[in-house]
């Protein structure tokens, strides 16, 4: 019997943007999709660079979602989704550790995430600015 792993995160991100043409790359911060149905070579470079993909499980990797603010002059530029069910992942706090490492080099301005583990339950997580309090 498989073991699934359901995540659900959100993270939104302040940035000063100047122009219609600066963007943040997401999928170097957070990692590339890697899906059952990918082509080959796609599987391939997650063989040989594990740490370019978001977290994965047998079937594939989690998916990410990004929404950028289209009024540029708004510091609360961007918001990303991170959700998907993992097959035969078992650890639930490694994927938290993992959005933390993510987050905490960002200037987050709200993060949060949960993770559900069919055999060892369910693991949250906020993130918290101590300049904020």
């Amino acid at each position: 019997m498989s073991n699934w792993t359901h995540v659900a995160a959100i993270v939104r991100i302040d940035c000063i943007r100047f122009s219609d043409t600066d963007h943040m790359d997401f999928d170097k911060i957070f990692g590339k999709e890697r899906l059952w149905g990918a082509p080959k070579e796609v599987w391939d470079e997650y063989e040989e660079h594990p740490d370019h993909f978001l977290p994965s499980g047998s079937e594939g990797t989690l998916h990410k979602s990004v929404w950028e603010n289209p009024d540029i002059g708004s510091i609360a530029s961007y918001t990303v989704s991170i959700f998907g069910d993992l097959r035969d992942h078992d650890d639930p706090n490694a994927i938290i550790e993992w959005f933390k490492q993510k987050v905490d080099p960002l200037p987050v301005r709200q993060a949060v995430i949960t993770v559900m583990n069919a055999y060892y339950g369910t693991v949250n997580w906020t993130y918290e600015n101590s300049e904020s309090e």
